[in-house]
Protein backbone atom coordinates (compact mmCIF):
# COMPACT_ATOMS: atom_id res chain seq x y z
CA UNK A 1 0.00 0.00 0.00
CA UNK A 2 2.60 2.33 1.04
CA UNK A 3 4.67 1.80 -2.76
CA UNK A 4 1.27 2.41 -4.22
CA UNK A 5 1.04 5.51 -2.42
CA UNK A 6 4.98 6.14 -3.53
CA UNK A 7 4.50 5.43 -6.92
CA UNK A 8 1.32 7.74 -6.72
CA UNK A 9 2.61 10.91 -5.33
CA UNK A 10 6.04 10.24 -7.52
CA UNK A 11 3.50 10.68 -10.81
CA UNK A 12 1.62 13.08 -9.37
CA UNK A 13 4.91 15.15 -9.07
CA UNK A 14 6.31 13.78 -12.42
CA UNK A 15 2.47 15.56 -13.87
CA UNK A 16 3.15 18.56 -11.88
CA UNK A 17 6.72 19.41 -13.00
CA UNK A 18 5.76 18.96 -16.63
CA UNK A 19 2.87 21.37 -16.45
CA UNK A 20 5.20 23.74 -15.15
CA UNK A 21 7.85 22.99 -17.71
CA UNK A 22 5.41 23.41 -20.52
CA UNK A 23 4.06 26.53 -18.89
CA UNK A 24 7.50 27.96 -18.59
CA UNK A 25 8.48 26.81 -22.46
CA UNK A 26 4.64 28.10 -23.78
CA UNK A 27 6.12 31.87 -21.94
CA UNK A 28 9.80 31.57 -23.43
CA UNK A 29 8.16 31.14 -26.36
CA UNK A 30 5.82 33.77 -25.85
CA UNK A 31 8.35 36.27 -24.97
CA UNK A 32 10.95 35.35 -27.86
CA UNK A 33 8.14 36.15 -30.49
CA UNK A 34 7.80 39.52 -28.59
CA UNK A 35 10.87 39.61 -28.69
CA UNK A 36 11.97 38.98 -32.33
CA UNK A 37 8.18 41.49 -33.46
CA UNK A 38 10.32 44.23 -31.42
CA UNK A 39 13.80 43.87 -33.12
CA UNK A 40 12.04 43.99 -36.59
CA UNK A 41 10.15 47.06 -35.69
CA UNK A 42 13.29 48.54 -34.20
CA UNK A 43 15.64 47.94 -37.34
CA UNK A 44 12.87 48.81 -40.08
CA UNK A 45 12.57 52.26 -38.07
CA UNK A 46 16.03 52.39 -37.42
CA UNK A 47 17.13 51.94 -41.71
CA UNK A 48 14.25 54.18 -42.17
CA UNK A 49 16.00 57.40 -40.62
CA UNK A 50 17.33 60.00 -43.06
CA UNK A 51 20.71 62.16 -42.28
CA UNK A 52 21.02 65.73 -40.90
CA UNK A 53 21.03 67.18 -44.52
CA UNK A 54 17.50 66.30 -44.41
CA UNK A 55 16.17 69.27 -42.64
CA UNK A 56 15.56 71.69 -45.28
CA UNK A 57 14.42 74.90 -43.01
CA UNK A 58 17.80 76.76 -42.85
CA UNK A 59 15.95 78.26 -39.85
CA UNK A 60 15.56 75.03 -38.04
CA UNK A 61 18.99 73.70 -39.09
CA UNK A 62 20.33 77.03 -37.21
CA UNK A 63 18.69 76.36 -34.00
CA UNK A 64 19.44 72.41 -33.79
CA UNK A 65 23.24 72.37 -34.43
CA UNK A 66 23.52 74.94 -31.79
CA UNK A 67 21.31 73.05 -29.88
CA UNK A 68 23.62 69.65 -29.57
CA UNK A 69 26.41 71.66 -29.61
CA UNK A 70 25.63 73.67 -26.26
CA UNK A 71 25.59 70.66 -24.61
CA UNK A 72 28.67 68.87 -26.43
CA UNK A 73 30.29 72.46 -24.32
CA UNK A 74 29.31 70.97 -20.60
CA UNK A 75 32.24 69.65 -18.41
CA UNK A 76 29.57 67.37 -17.63
CA UNK A 77 29.06 65.42 -21.47
CA UNK A 78 32.54 65.97 -21.99
CA UNK A 79 33.43 64.01 -18.83
CA UNK A 80 31.06 61.59 -19.86
CA UNK A 81 32.20 60.72 -23.32
CA UNK A 82 35.67 60.79 -22.51
CA UNK A 83 34.80 57.63 -20.00
CA UNK A 84 33.40 56.06 -23.22
CA UNK A 85 36.33 56.45 -25.06
CA UNK A 86 38.42 55.50 -22.05
CA UNK A 87 36.26 52.36 -22.10
CA UNK A 88 35.30 52.18 -18.49
CA UNK A 89 33.46 54.76 -16.25
CA UNK A 90 35.57 56.02 -13.27
CA UNK A 91 34.75 54.30 -10.02
CA UNK A 92 32.55 56.61 -8.57
CA UNK A 93 30.17 57.02 -11.62
CA UNK A 94 30.32 53.20 -11.71
CA UNK A 95 28.42 53.18 -8.72
CA UNK A 96 25.98 55.88 -9.01
CA UNK A 97 23.67 53.91 -10.71
CA UNK A 98 20.09 52.09 -9.04
CA UNK A 99 21.00 48.44 -9.74
CA UNK A 100 24.61 48.83 -10.25
CA UNK A 101 25.31 44.99 -11.39
CA UNK A 102 28.63 45.45 -9.24
CA UNK A 103 29.31 44.37 -5.52
CA UNK A 104 31.33 43.70 -3.00
CA UNK A 105 35.30 45.23 -3.38
CA UNK A 106 35.09 45.85 -7.27
CA UNK A 107 38.45 46.46 -8.99
CA UNK A 108 36.72 49.10 -10.81
CA UNK A 109 37.35 50.87 -8.07
CA UNK A 110 40.90 50.83 -9.01
CA UNK A 111 39.86 53.06 -11.79
CA UNK A 112 39.80 56.53 -9.47
CA UNK A 113 40.37 58.56 -12.91
CA UNK A 114 40.25 59.06 -16.49
CA UNK A 115 43.63 57.82 -18.46
CA UNK A 116 45.63 59.95 -20.19
CA UNK A 117 43.79 61.66 -23.26
CA UNK A 118 40.59 60.53 -22.71
CA UNK A 119 39.31 63.84 -22.11
CA UNK A 120 41.38 65.90 -24.78
CA UNK A 121 39.94 63.65 -27.15
CA UNK A 122 36.52 64.29 -25.69
CA UNK A 123 37.24 68.28 -25.83
CA UNK A 124 38.67 67.82 -29.35
CA UNK A 125 35.29 66.04 -30.51
CA UNK A 126 33.28 68.68 -29.28
CA UNK A 127 35.96 71.49 -31.08
CA UNK A 128 35.47 69.89 -34.24
CA UNK A 129 31.92 69.05 -33.81
CA UNK A 130 29.79 67.99 -37.40
CA UNK A 131 26.43 67.37 -37.35
CA UNK A 132 26.81 65.58 -40.89
CA UNK A 133 26.84 62.02 -39.46
CA UNK A 134 23.32 62.06 -37.35
CA UNK A 135 20.40 60.42 -38.57
CA UNK A 136 16.86 60.67 -37.41
CA UNK A 137 13.18 59.64 -37.56
CA UNK A 138 11.70 61.36 -40.93
CA UNK A 139 8.39 61.77 -39.05
CA UNK A 140 9.75 63.55 -36.14
CA UNK A 141 11.92 65.94 -38.82
CA UNK A 142 8.88 66.57 -40.25
CA UNK A 143 7.20 67.94 -37.24
CA UNK A 144 10.34 69.63 -36.27
CA UNK A 145 10.38 72.14 -39.62
CA UNK A 146 6.18 71.95 -39.38
CA UNK A 147 6.59 73.82 -35.78
CA UNK A 148 6.99 77.41 -35.24
CA UNK A 149 10.53 78.19 -33.32
CA UNK A 150 9.96 79.15 -29.99
CA UNK A 151 6.05 77.57 -29.77
CA UNK A 152 6.04 74.25 -27.21
CA UNK A 153 5.90 72.01 -30.42
CA UNK A 154 8.89 73.13 -31.24
CA UNK A 155 11.10 73.10 -28.12
CA UNK A 156 9.79 69.64 -27.47
CA UNK A 157 11.09 68.20 -30.66
CA UNK A 158 13.63 70.51 -30.20
CA UNK A 159 14.87 68.46 -26.91
CA UNK A 160 13.83 64.80 -28.42
CA UNK A 161 16.59 65.67 -31.82
CA UNK A 162 19.33 66.34 -29.26
CA UNK A 163 18.25 63.68 -26.82
CA UNK A 164 18.44 61.29 -30.24
CA UNK A 165 21.95 62.93 -30.92
CA UNK A 166 23.53 62.61 -27.84
CA UNK A 167 22.66 58.86 -27.78
CA UNK A 168 24.03 58.58 -31.72
CA UNK A 169 27.31 60.33 -30.37
CA UNK A 170 28.07 57.87 -27.38
CA UNK A 171 27.39 55.16 -29.67
CA UNK A 172 29.79 56.39 -32.42
CA UNK A 173 32.36 56.86 -29.67
CA UNK A 174 31.89 53.09 -28.10
CA UNK A 175 32.61 51.70 -31.50
CA UNK A 176 35.82 53.50 -31.86
CA UNK A 177 38.93 51.39 -32.30
CA UNK A 178 41.54 51.90 -30.05
CA UNK A 179 40.40 52.14 -27.10
CA UNK A 180 42.68 54.24 -24.56
CA UNK A 181 42.27 52.04 -21.27
CA UNK A 182 45.67 50.26 -20.52
CA UNK A 183 44.43 47.39 -19.27
CA UNK A 184 42.28 44.22 -19.27
CA UNK A 185 38.23 45.84 -19.98
CA UNK A 186 37.20 42.49 -19.82
CA UNK A 187 38.40 41.67 -16.60
CA UNK A 188 36.72 44.64 -14.79
CA UNK A 189 33.77 44.12 -16.40
CA UNK A 190 33.15 40.64 -15.70
CA UNK A 191 34.67 40.58 -12.70
CA UNK A 192 32.91 38.84 -10.16
CA UNK A 193 33.20 38.80 -6.41
CA UNK A 194 33.83 35.57 -4.25
CA UNK A 195 31.15 34.04 -3.21
CA UNK A 196 29.99 31.86 -0.10
CA UNK A 197 27.89 29.18 0.06
CA UNK A 198 25.11 30.92 1.39
CA UNK A 199 25.26 33.72 -1.54
CA UNK A 200 23.45 33.92 -4.46
CA UNK A 201 25.27 34.86 -8.01
CA UNK A 202 24.38 37.65 -9.93
CA UNK A 203 26.15 37.54 -13.43
CA UNK A 204 27.82 40.41 -14.78
CA UNK A 205 26.41 42.44 -17.54
CA UNK A 206 28.09 43.68 -20.68
CA UNK A 207 29.14 46.65 -19.70
CA UNK A 208 29.25 48.86 -17.03
CA UNK A 209 27.72 51.71 -18.78
CA UNK A 210 24.44 50.80 -18.49
CA UNK A 211 20.99 52.02 -17.33
CA UNK A 212 19.51 49.15 -15.36
CA UNK A 213 15.87 49.05 -17.56
CA UNK A 214 17.70 50.10 -20.88
CA UNK A 215 19.52 46.52 -21.36
CA UNK A 216 17.98 44.28 -24.71
CA UNK A 217 21.49 44.43 -26.57
CA UNK A 218 19.67 41.69 -28.60
CA UNK A 219 16.66 43.63 -29.71
CA UNK A 220 18.75 47.15 -30.12
CA UNK A 221 19.30 47.46 -33.92
CA UNK A 222 23.09 48.73 -32.61
CA UNK A 223 23.19 45.88 -29.63
CA UNK A 224 25.54 46.88 -26.89
CA UNK A 225 26.38 50.42 -28.19
CA UNK A 226 23.19 51.26 -27.71
CA UNK A 227 23.23 50.45 -23.66
CA UNK A 228 25.72 52.91 -24.04
CA UNK A 229 23.71 55.37 -25.55
CA UNK A 230 20.92 55.25 -22.98
CA UNK A 231 23.60 55.46 -20.26
CA UNK A 232 25.37 58.96 -21.62
CA UNK A 233 21.66 60.31 -22.05
CA UNK A 234 21.16 59.48 -18.16
CA UNK A 235 24.59 60.63 -16.94
CA UNK A 236 24.15 64.32 -19.12
CA UNK A 237 20.89 65.27 -19.03
CA UNK A 238 19.31 63.38 -15.75
CA UNK A 239 17.31 60.76 -17.50
CA UNK A 240 16.52 58.98 -20.84
CA UNK A 241 14.20 60.92 -22.43
CA UNK A 242 10.69 59.64 -23.03
CA UNK A 243 7.19 61.38 -24.22
CA UNK A 244 3.94 61.26 -22.91
CA UNK A 245 1.83 60.64 -26.15
CA UNK A 246 -1.52 58.85 -25.73
CA UNK A 247 -2.93 56.66 -28.76
CA UNK A 248 -6.59 58.77 -27.82
CA UNK A 249 -4.75 62.01 -28.71
CA UNK A 250 -1.79 61.92 -31.02
CA UNK A 251 -1.90 64.99 -31.83
CA UNK A 252 -1.18 66.46 -28.56
CA UNK A 253 1.64 68.17 -27.62
CA UNK A 254 4.07 65.96 -25.51
CA UNK A 255 5.14 65.96 -22.06
CA UNK A 256 8.81 65.46 -20.68
CA UNK A 257 9.52 62.59 -18.68
CA UNK A 258 12.80 61.23 -17.79
CA UNK A 259 13.51 57.63 -16.84
CA UNK A 260 16.57 58.43 -14.34
CA UNK A 261 19.63 55.89 -13.45
CA UNK A 262 20.99 57.63 -10.77
CA UNK A 263 21.70 56.04 -7.48
CA UNK A 264 19.84 59.15 -5.49
CA UNK A 265 16.89 58.78 -7.74
CA UNK A 266 13.63 57.03 -7.92
CA UNK A 267 13.14 53.91 -10.24
CA UNK A 268 10.60 55.39 -11.73
CA UNK A 269 9.72 58.02 -14.27
CA UNK A 270 9.00 61.38 -13.18
CA UNK A 271 7.73 64.71 -15.27
CA UNK A 272 9.82 68.04 -16.10
CA UNK A 273 8.16 70.41 -14.51
CA UNK A 274 7.32 73.27 -15.85
CA UNK A 275 10.36 75.52 -14.68
CA UNK A 276 12.82 72.42 -15.72
CA UNK A 277 11.16 72.42 -19.15
CA UNK A 278 12.04 75.80 -19.31
CA UNK A 279 15.35 76.00 -17.82
CA UNK A 280 16.34 73.31 -20.68
CA UNK A 281 15.06 75.18 -23.16
CA UNK A 282 16.56 77.96 -22.36
CA UNK A 283 20.27 76.25 -22.33
CA UNK A 284 19.74 74.69 -25.66
CA UNK A 285 18.20 78.25 -27.11
CA UNK A 286 21.21 80.10 -26.57
CA UNK A 287 23.09 81.57 -28.84
CA UNK A 288 26.63 81.55 -27.56
CA UNK A 289 27.63 78.36 -25.71
CA UNK A 290 28.46 79.42 -21.92
CA UNK A 291 26.32 82.64 -22.10
CA UNK A 292 23.34 80.45 -19.72
CA UNK A 293 24.68 78.60 -16.68
CA UNK A 294 23.47 74.62 -17.73
CA UNK A 295 20.90 73.07 -15.90
CA UNK A 296 22.29 69.53 -16.80
CA UNK A 297 21.71 67.41 -15.42
CA UNK A 298 18.01 68.03 -14.49
CA UNK A 299 17.23 65.24 -11.55
CA UNK A 300 13.83 65.01 -9.89
CA UNK A 301 12.77 65.82 -6.33
CA UNK A 302 9.54 65.70 -4.42
CA UNK A 303 7.86 68.35 -6.66
CA UNK A 304 8.41 66.09 -9.41
CA UNK A 305 5.32 63.76 -10.59
CA UNK A 306 6.21 60.13 -11.17
CA UNK A 307 4.64 57.13 -12.78
CA UNK A 308 3.86 53.93 -11.02
CA UNK A 309 3.45 52.19 -13.81
CA UNK A 310 7.30 52.24 -15.64
CA UNK A 311 7.49 49.00 -17.30
CA UNK A 312 5.97 50.05 -20.48
CA UNK A 313 8.73 52.63 -20.83
CA UNK A 314 10.97 49.60 -21.27
CA UNK A 315 10.76 47.91 -24.44
CA UNK A 316 8.22 50.13 -26.39
CA UNK A 317 9.63 52.85 -25.47
CA UNK A 318 12.60 52.27 -27.08
CA UNK A 319 11.16 51.24 -30.56
CA UNK A 320 8.91 54.38 -30.43
CA UNK A 321 12.69 56.48 -30.32
CA UNK A 322 13.42 55.13 -33.55
CA UNK A 323 9.23 55.42 -34.77
CA UNK A 324 9.82 58.92 -33.52
CA UNK A 325 7.20 58.22 -30.97
CA UNK A 326 8.71 58.25 -28.03
CA UNK A 327 6.42 57.32 -25.44
CA UNK A 328 5.04 56.69 -21.77
CA UNK A 329 1.68 54.94 -20.44
CA UNK A 330 1.11 56.27 -17.35
CA UNK A 331 -2.02 55.68 -15.54
CA UNK A 332 -1.41 57.29 -11.82
CA UNK A 333 1.30 59.63 -10.90
CA UNK A 334 2.44 60.39 -7.70
CA UNK A 335 5.00 62.05 -5.20
CA UNK A 336 8.61 60.92 -6.05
Amino acid sequence: MVAEQRDGHSRDLLSYNWRIHARSSRRIGKLEAHKEKFRDIARTAYDSRVPFKSITSKRHVQILNPAIKNVLSIELAQFTYAQIIDVLPIADVAWDRRLPGIMGEHIIDDHETLCPGALEKAQDYYKEWDPSSLKFDPETLKAFQKAEPGSKSFNMRLVELVAVALHQIAVWLHKLEPHLHQGDVDAVTYWEMPLSETMARFPPGPTLFSHHDYLEDDVYPEGLADIVGYWAEDRILGGVTVFDRRPENPDDIPNIYFHPCRKSQTIRVYQLRDEQQQALFGFLLQEEPGSLPSPLPILGNKQNRVSRRTESTHAPSYLQRYLGNKTIDYHRDEDI
